[in-house]
């Protein structure tokens, strides 16, 4: 006779289901959409994808605003900028992305046409993992509240130990406002998953369960905190930080926080290494020619009367550089109202000239 209590512990050991880690990376996908040349820059946490994708022709990066991933590998991205949006849908593999694209760019009509994207594995790009932490926290049943608090963090992280690589890993610490240098980034964005979830529940759950009750939905939360690579060639990197934020009210509030570092020497770039006195001095009037040609604004009246909450567009220090211009990234409201999103601004290198200091002249 069998022992009955080895079937018991047998039987509690192959119950056990163990949860698998989802799968997480950070990969470079380079080829044609249509017949332009692009490059996306793709980080995938489980089934979330983000990013930025950007053409050959005008470097001009557009981020990713949706991944949607269904069966058989199938995906769906979208990104848009501006006036201008872009469709993905197609599947994807470790080394391929391949599908159908649609462009398209207001008062001109849509684009539809293939895209054939391969992994792009040169060594002039920056080898990074990709970590996250994603959770979810209710409240108990006695409070008869359905809100609830998400949380997803995540960060890309050098895989090296160059000098470069240092200084990315110290800049990643910064913008997530790490202070010790020896913890390890996966375990800290779990370890701030769990702090914000339980201080969420803990917060709301000090009330009288009867005015939790009366609250109804809006105790609901909402926190997204990513770090990407929005642009990279052989000289130059940019990382954006993207914080997205809900605690109530008509929506949430999100800013992208951007660093660009010369890859030669490790340097943060700042406006000062890219213009000169003259070129920054000119600078808000080359700003408001860029934001008329790209919002499409053909009259003589003021900004503030085309759509935009200034008169004079402020000279930002949220800037990017690229192989073929200088970009300026506003947050919602601060030039543009919250609809039109985040404004990218993005000068052309040939419309400054005499303005650029000798490392950025062609």
């Amino acid at each position: 006779m069998k022992n009955p209590i080895v079937i018991l512990a047998f039987s509690l050991i192959a119950s056990v289901v163990v949860a698998q880690p989802e799968e997480s990376w950070y990969k470079i996908y380079a080829g044609k959409v249509g017949n332009l040349p692009a490059t996306l820059h793709l980080h995938k946490a489980g089934k979330n994808y983000s990013g930025y994708i950007w053409f050959t022709q005008n470097q001009w990066p557009m981020p990713l605003y949706s991944g949607d991933q269904g069966a058989n590998d199938s995906l769906s991205l979208s990104a848009s900028s501006g006036s201008v949006s872009l469709s993905l849908t197609g599947i994807v593999s470790m080394d391929n992305f391949s599908g159908n694209s649609v462009l398209t760019k207001e008062n001109s009509g849509e684009k539809k046409s293939t895209f054939q994207l391969q992994e792009n594995t040169e060594k002039i790009f920056t080898s990074f993992s990709y970590f996250f932490a994603r959770g979810s926290a209710t409240l108990a049943k006695k409070y008869n509240n359905e809100s609830q608090c998400d949380y997803f963090a995540a960060s890309i992280w050098p895989t090296g130990s160059s000098t470069s690589d240092a200084v990315l890993k110290k800049e990643i610490f910064h913008m997530l406002n790490i202070k010790a240098p020896s913890v390890q980034i996966a375990k800290w964005l779990n370890d701030e998953k769990n702090k914000t979830l339980a201080l969420w529940k803990t917060g709301n759950e000090k009330m009288l369960p009867k005015e939790v009750s009366e609250m109804g939905l809006s105790l609901s939360s909402e926190q997204e905190d990513k770090i990407m690579v929005m642009y990279e060639n052989e000289k130059l990197i940019t990382l954006a930080y993207y914080a997205y934020s809900f605690s109530g009210g008509a929506h949430g509030n999100h800013t992208t926080t951007l660093a660009c570092y010369n890859k030669q020497n490790s340097k943060k770039i700042i406006l000062t290494d890219v213009l000169n006195p003259s070129g920054i001095k000119i600078l808000p009037a080359i700003l408001e020619q860029v934001a008329r040609l790209q919002y499409d604004v053909k009259n003589n009246k003021p900004l503030d009367q085309n759509g935009f909450l200034v008169n004079k567009i402020p000279v930002t220090e949220n800037l990017y550089v690229t192989a073929s211009g200088i970009g300026f990234l506003y947050a919602p409201y601060e030039i543009k109202s919250f609809a039109d999103g985040e404004i990218n601004l993005l000068i052309p290198f040939t419309a400054l000239g005499n303005y650029l200091l000798p490392a950025y002249k062609h």
